[in-house]
């Protein structure tokens, strides 16, 4: 799955090489005025004149050696004299310039990052981290390259760039010490290999230092997430009796590529995933490697409506693949036991397809850019063909395409980008963070008995009441969560746009806008938001008018409708129990 990326180079850093010529072209225009004043050509040589200016242009490159003129009118010269002193300029910084050119990167990497502070550690130079690390400076942000391997070939391109390249092992202390971890903002560990990763970890985790670090690890097999569940070495209760100041982030790239889908195509979005006379929605997934594996395991994640029709997906690929023997403990209750694996219909050849206009939507996964263009515009030629026979256009199509080609079609959109998913924002920043978080605050805030506290000041009871609680698997604090619980929010969070469907699709922020609505719009037939003081009732009639004019459903209707959306909610709870 490693995109095949072009090496840029950088530009030189001219600075000093403008300086230089600065200094040497002073030297030459003030020692050519000098020595033209005071130079005088003997008189029994021809070609006086020309005689003449040899001489001068040959005592100004002298001057490069630091040796005076033997015209001793020449040292009465002030023009002379400043171009002196300029070619001494030249000189030793032209020596201090090399200098600091071939042990520049040295100096940074051995005393330089010492004093860094809130930088990014990287572990690991590939073609996958290069996309991070360039974003990273392109916020101007520090980062610190850790990587083992001399042969590298991207070693060079960054060397010229604004970055701390460490060499060797980055599960040793003495390197991540090195690197200045201990005043880290963050780590990213991104080498390419599961074992190396978690040995990075291992040793924070066993660190005596302690340190203060969100840690972002990447997990290439899915199968490695059962090293963090509860009683695991990795596991949250583990970690935080080692070292309590570690915020564990774990991350697979074809996962994300598949959320980055999912999150773009707004699946059920173009069928009636309400009505239980509708048909179910049905998604086609073309090649079935890395990232055709992980869109499936999101499709089964995301696969609950509010009808309860089950998603029915058919996989075309003509390859042979031990998809159910490697993943079947992870996906067997991923999806509340909503869809069965086996219901899962394989198609060997595109010939077999009966009619791929029947899909709501197409998605195409081969890891190849151009394979995967070329299948997903033939998909979509014969989808065009039998749609031109009906008056049905509800077809999406969708082609994973990791350097961003984008074709510009109206109907065939690229997913999987690395610059955006492997950028600031989407790995180290990520909102869904703090959405998820946001929601686990309100389950927190139940559990304490509390309603009317600051995100503040629920913070400081949060981490009271952990302290004094001993059984772990009642710690409240969000960074104190089990991997498996802070993942299966983030999968909530993906519902929503599922969830909305059955009410009338997204709803436009300027339903929002006015803080009260034309028609107070009663809400008695919804009795259970009285369980919510601190809901906003004024906000949640806007809602509520606008759902029921987009829908035209009637009180009883829209009630029975949210009944349903809670009983999906419910289903999709039990995601990640293993």
């Amino acid at each position: 799955m490693k995109p095949n990326k072009a090496n840029s180079s950088a530009p030189l850093n001219i600075t000093g090489i403008v300086i230089l010529a600065c200094f040497v072209v002073v030297t030459f225009v003030l020692g050519v005025y000098g020595f033209s004043s005071v130079y005088v050509a003997k008189a029994n040589i021809s070609h006086s004149e020309l005689t003449r200016w040899f001489d001068v242009c040959y005592s100004t490159i002298k001057l490069f050696s630091l040796i005076s003129s033997p015209a001793e009118e020449a040292l009465k010269h002030w023009a002379i004299s400043a171009a002196r002193l300029t070619a001494a300029c030249s000189v030793f910084f032209s020596i201090a310039f090399a200098t600091f050119f071939t042990a520049g990167s040295w100096f940074k990497a051995n005393f330089l990052v010492k004093y860094y502070k809130g930088h990014y550690v990287i572990y690991g130079l590939n073609d996958e981290s290069t996309f991070l690390i360039d974003d990273l400076l392109s916020k101007k942000e520090k980062v610190v390259i850790v990587e083992k391997d001399h042969s590298n070939s991207l070693l060079i391109q960054y060397k010229k760039k604004k970055v701390t390249l460490i060499m060797g092992d980055a599960s040793d202390i003495t390197i991540q010490l090195k690197a200045s971890i201990l005043k880290a903002k963050a780590m990213v560990a991104i080498t390419g290999c599961d074992l190396t990763n978690l040995a990075i970890l291992k040793t924070l985790v066993e660190s005596p230092y302690k340190p203060e670090l969100h840690c972002h690890i990447s997990i290439d097999n899915v199968m490695s997430y059962k090293l963090f569940e509860p009683s695991a070495f990795y596991s949250i209760e583990n970690i935080k009796k080692q070292s309590t100041g570690l915020l564990i982030n774990i991350f697979n790239l074809s996962e994300k590529i598949a959320i980055d889908l999912v999150q773009s195509m707004n699946l059920g979005g173009n069928t009636d995933t309400s009505s239980s006379s509708s048909e179910p929605v049905s998604v086609l997934i073309s090649g079935f490697d890395e990232v055709g594996e992980s869109v499936l395991r999101e499709l089964l994640l995301l696969a609950h409506f509010c009808n309860h029709k089950k998603i029915e997906i058919s996989i075309l690929s003509s390859e042979d693949n031990d998809f159910f023997i490697t993943h079947h403990q992870v996906l067997e209750h991923c999806n509340g036991k909503g869809l069965d694996l086996w219901d899962i219909n394989f198609i060997g050849t595109e010939q077999k397809l009966q009619n791929p206009s029947n899909f709501n939507h197409i998605i195409v996964c081969n890891e190849d850019e151009n394979i995967a263009l070329k299948s997903i515009l033939r998909l979509y030629d014969m989808c065009t063909l039998e749609q031109s026979k009906t008056t049905d256009n509800t077809t999406t199509f969708h082609y994973y395409n990791a350097l961003n080609h984008d074709i510009e079609h109206q109907q065939i959109k690229s997913f999987g980008a690395l610059k955006h998913i492997l950028s600031f924002e989407q790995l180290l920043d990520s909102k869904s963070e703090l959405l998820a978080q946001r929601s686990h605050n309100i389950y927190a805030r139940a559990e304490l008995g509390v309603c009317d506290l600051t995100a503040e000041k629920l913070s400081e009871r949060i981490e009271i009441h952990d302290k004094k609680t001993i059984d772990s698997a009642k710690w409240l604090h969000w960074v104190n969560q089990p991997l498996f619980k802070r993942r299966s929010n983030f999968t909530e969070k993906r519902h929503f746009p599922m969830k909305l469907l059955a009410l009338g699709g997204p709803i436009p922020s300027g339903v929002f806008e006015c803080s009260t609505v034309e028609e107070s719009e009663s809400l008695d037939f919804l009795p259970y938001l009285n369980e919510f003081s601190d809901l906003n009732t004024e906000i949640i009639e806007c809602w509520v008018t606008f759902i029921k004019e987009r829908t035209g459903l009637t009180n009883q209707q829209l009630t029975q409708r949210m009944h349903e959306l809670a009983r999906t909610s419910t289903i999709a709870g039990m995601h990640f129990i293993l």
